[in-house]
């Protein structure tokens, strides 16, 4: 029989302890000291609320929820992000993480929350059983050795984003804004993004019809590189494949070996990618209002950029 779960907001000290949970498979090479200072004073994990169940005052699941806020068919909604699930392995197949995921839903929404969105790292039926709705979730991949490049007119030209946000917003909102449903982004929420991996490049794509066509950001680990946030002009196969092509160019000429990042199933990226469904970072999308969420709803959560991931 499951001992009772105490469920609340963490204290400082219990966002330590669920940090200090989940080192073995989040550290990404950090000490554990580092790993839990990190996460406690990072930009991205300031953002969440963070929350836990304990077992006699034990921190024994936790997980952040992240304020968003949706487009869905034009409306504005406010919603949140769960991130960082999380049972340690003495109190598991007891049901606490969905209790925990079940009590955080009902606060965002009685707080005015109307869409829930997570990542799953695990196979998705365990989220399907709560409520979650799996979208495209797909990852494009291009080897580059031996490539030959196509051709095209459009090139990239880096910029500070620091300097042009103005610009990145408005193609961000005249781009993903026209799809069904999107992750809008205020003026706070861009600075958070770009406090995000500050090693990340951004350029802008110029073609014949003229400067600003759409931007790309990219990172690069080893020789490695991906893409993480885009946005373009319109949404014609032809200008996508100009921004595919233009970054696999760009990629080639510095030394990169393979390509890729989450990508939408359209003709361009078909066309330049293999792509496959994703493994983890699994797209999942839950109504706590009464909100319909139509087939084309949940297909355009496949343009979901990474950069967004909690």
């Amino acid at each position: 029989m499951s001992e009772a779960l105490d469920m609340h907001v963490a204290s400082r000290e219990e966002q330590a302890a669920a940090h200090r949970n989940v080192f073995d498979i989040w550290s990404l090479g950090r000490s554990l000291d580092d790993h839990v200072a990190y996460r406690l004073d990072s930009p991205k994990h300031r953002l969440a609320t963070w929350y836990v169940g304990c077992v006699d005052c034990r921190v024994v699941v936790s997980l952040g929820a992240y304020p968003l806020q949706f487009q869905l068919q034009g409306q504005r909604l406010p919603g949140f992000a769960i991130g960082s699930v999380y049972t340690i392995g003495d109190f598991r197949g007891r049901g606490y993480a969905p209790q925990l995921i079940s009590w955080v839903e009902r606060r965002q929404w009685q707080q005015g929350a109307a869409l829930s969105l997570l990542y799953s790292d695990i196979k998705p039926e365990y989220y399907a059983r709560q409520g979650y709705v799996l979208c495209p979730s797909l990852e494009g991949r291009r080897e580059l050795a031996g490539d030959e490049p196509a051709v095209t007119d459009a090139r990239l030209v880096e910029f500070s984003a620091a300097e042009h946000v103005q610009e990145l917003s408005k193609l961000y909102d005249a781009y993903h804004g026209a799809l069904p449903l999107s992750i809008a982004r205020d003026a706070d929420y861009w600075q958070a993004l770009l406090a995000r991996m500050p090693d990340d490049r951004f350029f802008r794509l110029d073609t014949s019809a003229g400067p600003w066509q759409g931007y790309v950001r990219l990172a690069r680990k080893d020789a490695t590189w991906r893409i993480t946030d885009y946005a373009l002009a319109d949404h014609s196969p032809t200008l996508a494949e100009q921004l595919y092509s233009a970054s696999l160019h760009l990629a080639r000429v510095e030394g990169a070996e393979r390509f890729g990042g989450w990508l939408p199933d359209t003709p361009a990226a078909r066309k330049l990618f293999d792509l496959a469904p994703r493994q983890t970072e699994i797209t999942m999308i839950k109504p706590l209002a009464a909100i319909g969420i139509p087939d084309e709803v949940i297909a355009s959560a496949g343009h979901f950029c990474e950069v967004d991931h909690v």
